[in-house]
């Protein structure tokens, strides 16, 4: 999935970024307003980004337009869980007309797209997922560019990325701040917690997660085998709520029927002050800011948004969150 910080862009559905690397202005891609952390953290000295090859070595369909790739680099990768790469679609020869058609209508060069890891920095792959988007009249400005082609890659192919960098990552004090960490997430907002999630084990640093995932039914679910398999192993680290918002998630291991709202998050955050939250999925896009301004409206809160204003009605502050959106 691709993932938040400031600038990000999204093609429609793929969890994209900008962030500090690049930046789409065009319609139809989405801004985040993730990777932002209400407090102030010492910088640490940048990380060289740069280009590296890959080879896709094994695919595995998550869900039925869900794809997991996971990459080789065939060198160590120096990154932290929650960290984005990049792709730019300009290296693949068969999509150059399309691509130039795109520059055409939206008047600038396509920029690369942003993709978060779904890995830990331990693992042997890199992990990125992505979800197909579609392209609907009226609704969506343009056809997704990348997200079709990779989420039906196929192993043995190999491509170009450029990394690492992004600011949805662990804070370095995160000892001091607490030992409760609580994911909010929704949909394709689940790949960089992943990362967290396994890093934060594997490390066996001293926090416990609990993840409260929202999707519309069980074949939505990304990862589910994944964190199925990590709470039975880790039952004192890591606690799994399935939120399901569209059929009876009777016969789901540890379900919800319904959204998250505050009633769920003040029986999962008991003291405010001893918690922290990565809160990841759908956010207003640019192009939704736009079109609401344009009718004199205000854009309607989406996922991000919501959960940010309800983290803050049970109690938490800024500095207790970090959010990013797609």
């Amino acid at each position: 999935m691709e993932a938040c910080d400031t600038p990000v862009i999204r093609e429609e559905g793929e969890h994209l970024r900008a962030k500090a690397m690049t930046q789409n202005g065009a319609a139809g891609d989405s801004g985040t307003t993730g990777g932002k952390d209400g407090g102030r953290e010492k910088r640490e000295p940048k990380r060289r980004v740069r280009d590296f090859e890959v080879a896709v070595a094994e695919v595995r369909m998550e869900t039925k337009d869900c794809a997991t790739l996971f990459l080789a680099a065939g060198e160590p990768m120096d990154y932290e869980a929650g960290h984005f790469i990049t792709i730019d679609p300009h290296q693949f020869k068969f999509l150059e007309h399309f691509i130039a058609h795109l520059e055409d209508q939206k008047g600038q060069r396509e920029k690369p797209r942003a993709y978060s890891l779904g890995s830990a920095p331990h693992e042997e792959h890199l992990i990125v997922t992505v979800k197909e988007e579609t392209y609907e009249s009226g609704q969506t400005p343009y056809p997704p560019l990348l997200s079709p082609l990779l989420a039906y890659h196929d192993a043995g192919s190999s491509l170009t990325v450029r990394g690492f960098t992004g600011a949805y990552t662990y804070p370095k004090d995160i000892r001091e701040r607490t030992d409760n960490i609580l994911h909010v997430c929704a949909g394709s907002g689940i790949v960089p917690n992943r990362g967290l999630i396994m890093n934060s084990i594997h490390r066996g640093d001293g926090l416990r997660h609990v993840l409260l995932f929202s999707n519309k039914t069980r074949d939505d679910i990304i990862y589910f085998r994944d964190f199925q398999e990590l709470q039975e192993r880790h039952p004192d680290k890591l606690e799994v709520l399935h939120c399901i918002t569209r059929e009876d998630p009777a016969g789901i291991p540890n379900f919800r029927r319904g959204r998250i709202d505050a009633d769920l998050l003040r029986a999962y955050i008991p003291d405010p002050g001893n918690c922290f939250v990565f809160s990841c999925g759908p956010g207003i896009t640019p192009h939704a800011r736009r079109a609401a301004k344009e009718r004199g409206e205000r854009p309607a809160p989406q996922f991000v948004e919501t959960m940010a204003a309800l983290l803050t009605e049970v109690g938490l502050d800024k500095k207790q969150i970090k959010q990013e959106s797609w």
